[in-house]
């Protein structure tokens, strides 16, 4: 086997994309993309064929901002952490549905969950976030059907 073709198919393997598929990351919007360098494409939803559990493990790893601060939080010359008075922030996770106004989403090409099934996946995420066994911009690196989930879940 020739070392392409196997950096090829490792790269499959911890993405979940197609063959010659790649993640990059855009520096004008900070926003992780795809790529395929051979046919000169590149796009914002992963190609058909991606497998969505591979690539929602490697976004979470590899892509989330869990290290980042939010924008409206500052720090003093004297390195205490604040927020700007006024300022309110926003975030949440999406699960879409079969019937939404645009059933696809970075996770899935093809959304076919019921609405039922969707409410009962947020009741679920609401459960693990009030018990505190997660955060809510954890559950949205991986779980949320917007791709305000690469940054957290911040709108």
């Amino acid at each position: 086997m020739n070392l392409r073709l196997f950096r090829s198919q490792c790269w499959q393997t911890d993405t979940g994309l197609p063959p010659g598929w790649e993640v990059r990351h855009s520096n004008s919007k900070n926003l992780p993309y795809y790529f395929h360098p051979e046919i000169k494409e590149s796009r914002w939803e992963p190609p058909s064929g991606t497998d969505p559990d591979k690539l929602k493990v490697y976004m979470g790893q590899y892509h989330s901002s869990a290290g980042i601060r939010p924008s409206s939080q500052v720090t003093s010359a004297n390195g205490a952490n604040g927020f700007h008075e006024g300022k309110i922030r926003a975030a949440h996770l999406l699960v879409k549905h079969r019937d939404s106004r645009r059933p696809a989403s970075w996770r899935e090409a093809n959304i076919t969950r019921t609405k039922e099934e969707a409410m009962n996946t947020i009741s679920a995420h609401e459960s693990r976030i009030r018990s505190g066994e997660a955060s809510l911009g954890d559950l949205a690196v991986t779980e949320s059907d917007c791709s305000s989930a690469r940054k957290r879940g911040d709108l």
